[in-house]
């Protein structure tokens, strides 16, 4: 398991993937906080994408907006 999938599997919003980067950062590990950094990033676009799918009646082809497929996230749109 890489680092990034450990960040990833946290499921952190951007706000706190922003904070654990400064948390990396003030303790000298750039490396992480530049990777949660990059996260928090990702996940921003992420939350932007789905919001205007929902505003534009996207329908998900995959679970049809309840965001789960019997118990497992969607992963077209679930956060």
């Amino acid at each position: 398991m890489t680092s990034l999938d450990r960040i990833y599997a946290k499921n952190l919003t951007p706000l706190q993937a922003r904070h654990y980067g400064r948390l990396c950062e003030m303790n000298g590990n750039y490396y992480g906080a530049q990777l949660y950094a990059d996260v928090a990033e990702a996940l921003e676009a992420a939350q932007r994408i789905r919001a205007i799918m929902q505003l534009q009646g996207y329908i998900c082809p995959t679970c049809g907006n309840t965001g789960r497929l019997d118990d497992i996230p969607c992963f077209h749109c679930a956060a």
